[in-house]
């Protein structure tokens, strides 16, 4: 397995490289999603993809963020420094930023970024026919889970293997873009799951994740490379990180000093492998300690000397041939299949000591300081012959100048022309209000007639049967559902009558397809580009729901190649987690919900997710009604109106408000639509 280490700067990389990794990540000036590391220009980026293929070792670019359509010409600008660096490929989140790239750079390999929430099989299947060569799998994922995944597919597949480990679904996360504008879609995440909440708990702060453990696993289920988490960490964190999995996969059994010193380096009160090994609880939750500070600085200073002097297992290994007579010198050179042979300076007769073949043996073989080794060294020189230490240094240098220019990065073509979109008609006649009833059975007794589309959480089957005959109503999943739950599923409600879907994901539209329904694209796809637009256009999907990080201007400034639309009314999902948020905060009340409350005393709706998962809700609704014309005029289609805890009396004095227009509640909020994210 390919182990796969982080670099926000050039020591951070130098530490990788040193200590065994196999790949690094770097992110580029802009466009990732840790825009808080310094990241590489392009001129560095050159320079670092010329040190690491030296080394044989890869480099992949981040290019991993939500992309506003203001920023293509950013993105074709870092398009154009990847494909001059020769970079190994460039890891994606957003699906136009992968359609541009394929157009202007078509041999750069892409892999999808966990960002995108890829869980399933059908995922896989779906980033195949977009001509992806490898998926990082969503972090929430048990081993067997990723095992079926690995021995169906001939994609690489790619899993965190240490490191941090987010709350929240990635990709699905808004708590920080909703109350600080810093979108951890964007690479500038604050962290509120790190911060304590009621009671000083720390509900949202899981523990780091460590595999040492679990590699023979990981590998006999078909992982090709193993992610090391850590673009923000110090060169002494990756360093350490990278050299325990290097030695744990050559075989060295992980002794419990080196794992405390690894806690020390960087955890949160210890390790977790509670998703692979299907652990879920109150066991992976953590944070940082008060001792965590001093902890570090002394494991900083118990590894420094460690990784100064590290190792380079992959070295390119070098033979050398020299032949010397009377008027010649030559070298003849081989490094894997580069081959050549070299003329020195022609040697002069010995007035007093010959050179000796000996002499030209040592002089050859001192490669110390460069990515190579000698593998066979041998000379045939002619008596009574002189040759200074000078040449034979040329002579090496000259060899070595040789070999790195035949092994330096190939750019990629590059064509700086963005594909076109083709878009329909931006809609200027009234936008349809939809409605979207987390739980249908108390907030719908009766579908209004003035919803065009009603949306129903899909949670509880069963319980939709009086609304399956209406040709307006349809149902939405979660953000992760196991792949044959979800056709199950899907097909039971097909077969009540029901013939829409809204779907969160890649892995989420062929399961729904399949089952007879037609797919709607949610807002969890973080459509922010005209270019996404035409992906999902192409998939056929009935129309797509914007993301609520758009302004409202940049939404009428898209270019629309289908039906699109916007959420404008209710508490935005801020985040869907695979671990339940009430157990960590409260009590459990089997499915009623609870309140997360925050440190400025703003109270966060909590609502009960399939097996034991959360939605955290934000604390105040958004509110649009009395700006109606506004949102109405940016080209969309429809407007969604998201009803989670309201009673049906409040409900029809929503959808009056949007109707006609309507004073705002005391407590709101305007979202993103006017202040938009960093």
């Amino acid at each position: 397995m390919e182990i796969l280490a982080p670099a926000g700067d050039f020591a951070a990389a130098r530490s990788a490289v040193h200590n065994g990794a196999d790949a690094i990540y770097v992110g580029g000036r802009v466009q990732n999603a840790r825009r808080a590391a310094k990241g590489f220009s392009g001129e560095e980026l050159k320079e670092l993809c010329a040190f690491c293929r030296l080394r044989k070792v890869k480099v992949y670019v981040t290019v991993n963020t939500l992309t506003k359509e203001e920023e293509l010409p950013d993105l074709l600008e870092l398009a154009k420094e990847i494909a001059e660096a020769g970079v190994d490929a460039a890891i994606v989140a957003d699906l136009g930023v992968a359609r541009v790239l394929q157009a202007v750079c078509p041999t750069l390999p892409l892999h999808a970024s966990t960002q995108m929430n890829i869980h399933s099989l059908s995922g896989i299947k779906e980033l195949e026919k977009l001509g992806f060569r490898r998926a990082v799998l969503a972090r929430e994922l048990t081993l067997e889970e990723i095992k079926n995944i690995c021995q169906n597919t001939a994609m690489e597949i790619e899993v965190f293997a240490h490191g941090a480990l987010c709350m929240c679904y990635s990709g699905n996360c808004y708590l920080s873009a909703v109350i600080g504008q810093k979108s951890g879609n964007r690479g500038l995440c604050a962290q509120p799951c790190r911060l304590p909440y009621e009671d000083g708990k720390f509900p949202l702060s899981l523990k780091d994740l460590c595999t040492l453990h679990l590699l023979k696993d990981l590998e006999k289920a078909g992982v090709a490379s193993l992610k090391i988490e850590g673009r923000l960490k110090s060169p002494e964190y990756v360093g350490s990180v990278t050299n325990a999995y290097r030695k744990a996969l050559s075989g060295i059994e992980t002794t419990q000093e080196e794992l405390t010193r690894l806690k020390h380096i960087f955890s949160r009160d210890g390790f977790t492998d509670g998703y692979l090994t299907d652990r879920k609880g109150p066991a992976m939750f953590g944070t940082k300690t008060k001792t965590a500070y001093a902890d570090y600085k002394e494991a900083v200073k118990e590894v420094s000397k460690t990784l100064e002097e590290g190792f380079e297992p992959k070295k390119r290994k070098v033979s050398f041939r020299l032949f010397m007579k009377e008027d010649l010198c030559k070298l003849t050179v081989q490094c894997e299949d580069f081959k050549a042979e070299i003329l020195g300076d022609p040697p002069a007769p010995a007035l007093k000591k010959e050179v000796t073949e000996e002499d030209a043996v040592r002089a050859l073989s001192k490669l110390g300081g460069t990515p190579f080794e000698i593998e066979e060294c041998s000379a045939l020189i002619r008596h009574d012959l002189f040759y200074p230490a000078a040449a034979f240094n040329a002579l090496r240098r000259e060899a070595i100048r040789q070999i790195e220019a035949h092994f330096m990065p190939k750019p990629h073509p590059f064509e700086p022309l963005l594909p076109s979109v083709e878009a329909v008609q931006n809609y200027t006649v009234d936008p349809a209000l939809e409605g979207w009833f987390w739980d249908p059975q108390k907030a719908l007794p009766r579908p209004d007639p003035r919803l065009a589309r009603y949306w129903l959480n899909a949670a509880d089957p069963a319980c939709l049967a009086p609304f399956a005959e209406d040709p307006r109503a349809g149902v939405f999943f979660p953000a992760v559902m196991e792949e044959a739950r979800l056709a199950k599923v899907a097909k039971a409600l097909y077969e009540m009558g029901f013939r829409h879907a809204l779907v969160r994901n890649l892995g989420q539209i062929a399961p729904v397809r399949e089952a007879g329904l037609i797919p709607h694209g949610d807002f969890a796809f973080n459509i922010a580009n005209s270019h996404t637009l035409a992906v999902l256009a192409e998939q056929q999907l009935a129309d797509c729901t914007l993301s609520f990080e758009l302004t409202l201007r940049q939404i009428r400034r898209l270019k629309k190649p289908l039906p699109c639309g916007i959420i404008v009314y209710g508490r935005l999902p801020l985040m869907e987690t695979e671990n339940c948020i009430i157990r960590n905060c409260s009590d459990c009340q089997k499915g009623k919900g609870a309140t997360l409350t925050d440190r400025t005393g703003r109270a966060f709706p909590v609502a009960c997710g399939q097996d034991c998962g959360s939605v955290l809700f934000n604390s105040t609704p958004l509110f649009l009604a009395d700006r109606n014309r506004e949102w109405k005029e940016t080209g969309i289609a429809f407007g969604r109106l998201l009803f989670t805890d309201e009673t049906p009396e409040e409900i029809t004095a929503v959808i009056d408000a949007y109707q006609a227009g309507g004073d705002p509640p005391a407590d709101y909020t305007r979202g993103l639509y006017y202040r938009g994210v960093l």
